[in-house]
């Protein structure tokens, strides 16, 4: 996690040096939401949270404690198989995630728009 906060803070920075201002605005969705939580976490921690002007955070799982849809399909055997399958390439394909969310709630939502 340490090295996705590195790379928001540095994200950061660079957004600033373009707009030639202190503070950012930020929008984010997914599983990206997670992240740049815990870079405000951090960033507050160094008492730099102000550089994060309106953070917004679309359909983000904050509190990962909570079950959700997605924990009906994940063990350890799928996680691995997971591992496994996306190791070679260094990610795990669309389409493949595709799958997963075809099962959870088809109607509501918009990955298989992206996707397809």
């Amino acid at each position: 996690l340490s090295t996705y906060v590195a790379a928001v803070e540095e994200e950061l920075n660079v957004c600033r040096a373009i707009i030639g201002g202190r503070k950012v605005n930020n929008m984010v969705a997914c599983s990206c939401g997670g992240i740049i939580g815990a870079a405000q976490v951090h960033l507050q921690a160094k008492r730099q949270e102000r550089s994060i002007s309106t953070p917004t955070f679309l359909v983000s799982v904050l509190d990962t404690h909570m079950d959700s849809p997605a924990t009906l399909f994940v063990d350890e055997q799928t996680l691995e198989a997971a591992k496994r399958h996306s190791y070679q390439p260094g990610v795990l394909e669309g389409r493949d995630m595709a799958k997963v969310f075809a099962w959870m709630r088809p109607n509501d939502l918009i990955w298989n728009y992206w996707v397809n």
